[in-house]
């Protein structure tokens, strides 16, 4: 009876040493090469004592009347490939009723690999199969995606691939042979 109360009592101290250490290392960043802000999650009353920690993402998506894109921000939490994870937000579409989704219905990343501060990402074939809008939605498409994927400090540049190809343009109205650059002139102010 008396060893059951002393283990007790050693692994509630053990625990409690636990919860200090960890505490005192969470303003750690989680990576260099993700620009998120890690914070703890608000605890919910009598709920069990986790330090879930999560990333801010920035999304983009477009205005109603598609003449620009907005920043949208994502807490989601900590892993190991939040690029992918921002794509996988921008093909979700926008939490917000008065932005709206960019990508074709149904696409699907394949893989993202960053190489030289270039990000490679590779969609499926529905990014062109699927595409219906003019030159204001291929813009709008092209830019949320390299502008999002920019939001990284390592990532200057995006290439789109189809299929794991090269692809000229998506909608014919723009060159998406090589890598593009941030546009800033798109994003409203």
């Amino acid at each position: 009876m008396m060893n059951k109360k002393i283990r007790l009592l050693i692994m509630a101290t053990m625990l409690a040493v636990t919860f200090l250490i960890a505490g005192c290392d969470s303003a750690a960043p989680v990576s260099q090469t993700t620009p998120e802000k890690v914070a703890e999650q608000p605890q919910q009353p009598n709920a069990p004592a986790t330090l879930e920690k999560t990333m801010q993402l920035v999304v983009y998506h477009a205005t109603k009347d598609a003449m620009y894109l907005v920043p949208e921000t994502h807490k989601v939490p900590v892993n190991s490939h939040p690029a992918r994870t921002a794509i996988e937000l921008l093909i979700a579409g926008a939490k917000n009723p008065e932005l709206v989704g960019v990508m074709p219905q149904g696409t699907k990343i394949k893989n993202i690999a960053i190489k030289d501060h270039i990000a490679y990402v590779d969609f499926d074939d529905k990014l062109i199969k699927k595409n219906v809008g003019g030159s204001a939605s291929e813009t709008l498409l092209v830019g949320a995606i390299v502008n999002t994927l920019t939001e990284f400090p390592d990532i200057h540049q995006v290439q789109i691939l189809v299929e794991g190809k090269k692809i000229e343009t998506i909608s014919g109205h723009m060159d998406t042979s090589e890598p593009l650059s941030r546009s800033e002139r798109i994003i409203k102010k």
